[in-house]
């Protein structure tokens, strides 16, 4: 096949603009995880069904209810001497009116997962845009339901490239709480840790009971990339708030708060 000058530009352009890419995401990653200094979390509330009970939770949404989420990166990174002692400062961002692509299922394609990373990198570059540094600010999209008996919410993602999280969440004051934890959880993804639940969603042995000094069951608090406490073998229950969550060894190396030795 032959190539014609226009064609060898544009994989000329294309190579370059995947170079360029990766070292930013490189670059990003090395920024928001040396925890010399906070990193923003930004919360975007998103009104994900319609509905005015949605909206008017949004509209009574302040920065103070997340601040449970700094309480708890700032007590944790304590037991592991980072540099900062406040290594996250939480804020409320505006409310975002487009919803964003649909999130894949947990069962589909490897190929389906990076095609809508891409998408939801661009929409929220197209949503969010302003002269911040995303090298030290993590995005995360809040997708608000109004709760209603029997309801369960779809996966939640964070992406460790592009520090973008997309949460579900209900549209509650009870529920603010876990909330909180699983944006904690997601955000904990943006900046390098990986999930510590196996495909039951129970907690995985060791790395995600939050305990292995004493006895096995029932453990009292919850590894946050595995989110439940190990109550008996087979059985686990979703933690009330961040108060009983504990980040372990193996998350602290994954996001850089311990050596990886």
């Amino acid at each position: 096949m032959t190539l014609t000058p226009f064609k060898i530009f544009r994989i000329l352009l294309l190579l370059a603009i995947l170079a360029a890419t990766a070292f930013y995401t490189k670059a990003q990653r090395l920024s928001s995880t040396g925890w010399l200094e906070p990193l923003e979390i930004i919360i975007y509330p998103i009104n994900a069904d319609g509905k005015e009970s949605t909206a008017r939770y949004i509209n009574q949404l302040k920065e103070g209810d997340f601040q449970s989420i700094d309480r708890f990166t700032a007590k944790q990174s304590k037991k592991y001497d980072i540099l900062t002692k406040k290594p996250t400062i939480t804020r409320l961002g505006n409310t975002v009116t487009k919803l964003p692509p649909k999130a894949p299922t947990p069962n589909d394609s490897a190929l389906s997962n990076i095609l809508w990373s891409m998408k939801f990198r661009l929409w929220a570059w197209q949503e969010t845009p302003d002269d911040l540094s995303n090298k030290h600010r993590a995005r995360m999209f809040v997708l608000y339901h109004t709760l209603t008996e029997g309801q369960r919410l779809e996966h939640s993602y964070g992406l460790n490239k592009g520090l973008l999280g997309l949460v579900n969440a209900f549209a509650s004051k009870e529920q603010t709480a876990q909330n909180s934890i699983v944006i904690t959880h997601e955000f904990f993804h943006t900046v390098g840790a990986t999930d510590k639940y196996g495909p039951n969603g129970n907690p995985v042995f060791p790395e995600g009971y939050a305990s292995l000094e004493n006895q096995r069951y029932p453990q009292r608090r919850a590894e946050i990339m595995a989110g439940r406490i190990p109550i008996s073998e087979g059985h686990s229950r979703m933690a009330d708030s961040l108060r009983q969550c504990v980040v372990g060894k193996k998350t602290a190396q994954e996001i850089n708060w311990l050596p990886n030795i």
